[in-house]
C-alpha cells in the first residue's frame, strides 16, 4: 500500500504538470471507483487544478471552483502519466485528459481504491477523513509524544493506526522501528520518554530519507509498477539478509498476510 514517501513522489511529479493544465475529458470505466457518483466527475472538464496536496495516504487535488478531488489508492491503486497513444494498462479504471495532450490514468487490480469529488467545505464528509490523526510529517514532537502516551499496546500497530498518526503503513513502520532500535512487538507502556522521542525522530528522518529516493524513480516518467518501490528499504522485505547496522540476519514474521521484519540484535524486545 502506498505510504507517505510513495505519495509524496507522485505528488511532486504531478503537481507541476497538472496545475494550470485544463482538464478536457474524463473517462470513468468502473462505477465502483467514484464514491460520489461518476456523473459528477464529468463536471471537471473545463476546470483546472490549483494545488495538489497530501494528508496521510490521501491525495487531494484542489480545483479552481473550490472543490476537491480526493484519491485514496488503497492497496493496488496505480498512477500513469501518459501520452494518449500509449497502451493502457489492464484494469485502467479512470482517465483524465488534459489540454497539453497528456492523460492521467489510474488502474486498480483489486478494485479497492476510492475517489471522491466534494466541495472543499465538505472535506470531512469523506469516509475516514474526519477520523485521521495528524499527518506524520506535520505533527510536532511534543504532540506526537502526548498522543502516543494514550496507546499502551504494541508499538507497530500503534504506529500504523491512522487515527493515531496518518501516513505510516506496514513497510515504513518496520524501517522507522529499526532506525529507532525498537522491537515491533514492544508495548508502548514499557517505553520511557527518551524512547518515544527517539521514535518520533526516527519517523521523521526515515520518511525524509526515503522521499528523494522515490522522487528519483519517477523523475522522468510516472508509471507505477504493480509493486511499490521497496528496493531501497533496509529491513522490510529483507528476511535473512544481514542487518545494515550489525550484520545479523533480519528476522521476519508473517501474520494475516502482513510481513514484519526487524533485527533481533538491534531491536531487542523489552518486556
Amino acid at each position: 500500500m502506498p505510504e507517505i514517501p510513495d505519495l509524496e513522489a507522485i505528488r511532486h511529479f504531478l503537481e507541476p504538470r497538472l496545475v494550470g493544465n485544463t482538464l478536457t475529458s474524463t473517462d470513468s470505466r468502473f462505477p465502483w471507483l467514484i464514491r460520489t457518483g461518476s456523473d459528477g466527475l464529468a463536471t471537471l472538464a473545463g476546470h483546472q487544478f490549483v494545488t495538489l496536496r497530501r494528508h496521510g495516504k490521501f491525495l487531494l487535488f484542489a480545483t479552481d471552483d473550490d472543490r476537491l478531488l480526493i484519491v485514496n489508492p488503497m492497496l493496488t491503486g496505480r498512477f500513469h502519466w501518459a501520452e494518449p497513444t500509449e497502451r493502457k494498462r489492464p484494469m485502467t479504471a479512470l482517465v483524465l485528459g488534459f489540454e497539453d495532450g497528456h492523460e492521467l490514468r489510474y488502474s486498480d487490480a483489486r478494485k479497492m481504491g476510492r475517489w471522491y469529488l466534494v466541495p472543499t467545505a465538505e472535506l470531512e464528509t469523506v469516509p475516514q477523513m474526519a477520523e485521521l490523526g495528524p499527518d506524520a510529517l506535520e505533527v510536532d514532537e511534543d504532540t506526537f509524544v502526548a498522543r502516543l502516551k494514550k496507546h499502551p499496546g504494541q508499538i507497530k500497530p500503534t504506529l500504523t493506526n491512522q487515527k493515531f498518526i496518518a501516513g505510516v503503513g506496514n513497510a515504513y513502520s518496520d524501517e522507522i522501528l529499526w532506525e529507532a532500535g525498537l522491537h515491533p512487538h514492544r508495548r508502548r507502556a514499557t517505553m520511557d520518554e527518551d524512547d518515544m522521542r527517539r521514535l518520533y525522530r526516527a519517523m521523521r528522518s526515515t520518511i525524509e530519507w526515503a522521499i528523494p529516493i522515490l522522487e528519483a524513480e519517477v523523475a522522468d516518467r510516472l508509471y507505477q509498477s504493480n509493486e511499490e518501490w521497496r528496493d531501497h528499504l533496509r529491513v522490510h522485505r529483507k528476511a535473512d539478509e544481514p542487518c545494515p547496522r550489525c550484520g545479523q540476519p533480519i528476522h521476519s514474521q508473517v501474520r494475516g498476510g502482513s510481513e514484519t521484519d526487524y533485527c533481533l540484535h538491534c531491536q531487542p524486545l523489552v518486556l
